[in-house]
């Protein structure tokens, strides 16, 4: 029932947030070149004074509405919004809690439209601002207000200015299968975003930053690295070049074609792209080699995950789709966490989802531009009239020729690929043990990219060990699968938390002061004593 009403809540907040508002326009093209055209409508502008309005870091909104009801019913109706975007966020170990409510400032909030593409928006200007800047890529297929605990709390105390967005899909999932191909946007919106807040410090603090980085976890890593890149191509063609440097935090990776084109003919085939490692591509066989979670020979069983190595069935399969070995924790959690909805009534179609085969569907419905029809051929949904039979998504992947990819989908693959080519530092890291974004597919393919076709004196690589993909995992609650506890897991992982606020220290470093970063490494850890403060790490 808490499950029904907290999801009612979120359909009526969201309603509540589109409310009309008034438009404006970034006139101003001789900034970066990029600006014009560009409107940001229903606008909404509060200040917070720090303290118990839980200041710019938004802390108070933690738990709402079923924490303090009172509290969340006297807020005005765009605060209850996003006090219900916050807390689809819960991403973050418990020990990286926000807790300072003095940040005063100003947010402005609104849906920014640029050409084709639009996102909803949060931007945060600190009274203390340092005069500098950080665009936010946006983790998963979250909203703009992802990064509240991850990125947003320090970032503000450090004094700079914030902005993210919500990558053009307020429905998450939903959207991803509406035909419309919206991750063919994601770097240039990193663009947009980086634009518009320029403009809005111009408007509210008389001045442009001194100093522009960005930062960003998961997807919000790829759009760190597409931004880089598609800055670097501006460069190139004479613009004024928007970014100073960034952390990629565990981001996913698009090959492009130099990467993709195995026979060196200059084009990529369907049968290439079905062939090469991509997100997409590791995600399908972990869909695969697990199975579904309710079919009788499922590999996401007790005895499997007990078994040393863990899931010994699975082990070659998931090396040979990129995993590391110590990733092998979290198979059987990334084949299930979706599968204690099919008990909210409404919901029973999540029987046996988890991260695995809805990234093989959603990812796969986007490239192909197919709608929730042309979808259904594959989708990763059961059916409650046959809850024992698997959903359509495997035996589409066992027999579909080339995965079912096709050129139209191998077309938007390579749109918003990463180059690996960036002309100002960028410093990646990412989990030893991340079982979803797999690490020799993604992370390490990325750190080759870099090195042949890029500048890898600019770029630094850290692999942090008994880390994963997402911090809250650390806290445990999980263990073969999302609903069986493991009491051991908090003592056999590292929070990532500190290491990547470690990490945007050297990059600042780097950058402002021209002292080199530690170079590309394994970044030992003792996750039986989680470190939290960033200052007690170097390496």
């Amino acid at each position: 029932m808490r499950y029904k009403m907290f999801l009612i809540f979120m359909i009526v907040a969201l309603a509540m947030g589109l409310m009309a508002g008034f438009a404006w326009a970034d006139d101003d093209d001789d900034d970066n070149g990029y600006g014009g055209n560009m409107k940001l409508t229903e606008k909404y502008i509060h200040t917070y004074t720090g303290g118990d309005d839980g200041g710019l870091a938004h802390i108070n909104y933690w738990g709402l509405p079923t924490d303090d009801p009172d509290y969340f019913n006297a807020l005005p109706p765009e605060e209850q919004t996003k006090a219900g975007k916050i807390n689809l966020n819960v991403i973050h170990a418990a020990a990286f809690h926000p807790t300072n409510a003095d940040i005063a400032g100003k947010e402005v909030t609104g849906l920014l439209k640029k050409g084709p593409r639009e996102q909803r928006i949060t931007f945060r200007l600190p009274q203390a601002w340092n005069g500098k800047l950080v665009v936010c890529g946006t983790p998963g297929l979250r909203n703009e207000y992802a990064n509240e605990a991850i990125l947003v709390p320090w970032l503000l105390e450090f004094g700079y200015a914030l902005i993210a967005g919500n990558k053009g899909i307020p429905g998450g999932a939903n959207d991803m299968i509406s035909g419309n191909h919206p991750t063919q946007y994601w770097g240039d919106m990193m663009i947009d975003l980086a634009d518009l807040a320029r403009s809005l410090l111009k408007e509210h603090a008389s001045k442009l930053p001194t100093l522009t980085y960005v930062m960003g976890l998961s997807n919000g890593g790829y759009q760190t690295r597409r931004a880089l890149e598609i800055d670097h191509e501006r460069v190139r063609k004479g613009k004024k070049r928007l970014f100073n440097g960034g952390v990629d935090w565990s981001g996913a990776y698009w090959p492009d074609e130099r990467v993709l084109d195995a026979d060196g003919n200059g084009k990529v085939s369907v049968k290439e792209y079905a062939a090469a490692d991509s997100l997409v591509g590791s995600i399908d066989k972990g869909t695969l080699t697990m199975k579904w979670l309710h079919s009788p020979d499922t590999l996401t069983t007790q005895a499997e995950y007990d078994k040393d190595p863990r899931f010994p069935g699975a082990y070659f399969a998931m090396v040979d789709a990129g995993f590391s070995p110590e990733s092998a924790l979290f198979w059987g959690y990334y084949n299930s966490n979706f599968d204690g909805f099919q008990t909210v009534p409404g919901f029973e179609i999540f029987r046996g989802v988890g991260y695995y085969n809805l990234v093989s569907f959603v990812y796969r419905a986007d490239l192909r531009g197919d709608d929730p029809v042309q979808s259904a051929a594959y989708t990763c949904y059961s059916d409650p009239a046959n809850p024992d039979t698997p959903p359509p998504i495997y035996d589409w992947l066992e027999n579909a020729e080339n995965g079912g990819w096709n050129k139209e989908s191998v077309k938007y693959a390579l749109k918003n690929a990463n180059t690996g080519e960036f002309s100002v530092p960028m410093l990646s890291l990412q989990g030893q043990a991340d079982g979803l974004v797999a690490l020799n597919a993604q992370g390490l393919e990325y750190k080759d990219a870099v090195e042949q076709y890029g500048s890898p004196d600019l770029y630094r690589f850290y692999i942090i060990a008994h880390a994963c993909h997402v911090d809250k995992h650390v806290d445990g609650g999980w263990g073969y699968s999302y609903a069986v506890p493991d009491p051991n897991i908090p003592d056999l992982l590292t929070p990532m938390q500190a290491y990547a606020q470690r990490t945007f220290r050297y990059l600042e470093n780097w950058v402002e002061n021209s002292v080199l970063p530690p170079d590309s490494k394994l970044v030992e850890t003792d996750p039986a004593n989680d470190v939290v403060d960033p200052a007690a790490l170097d390496w």
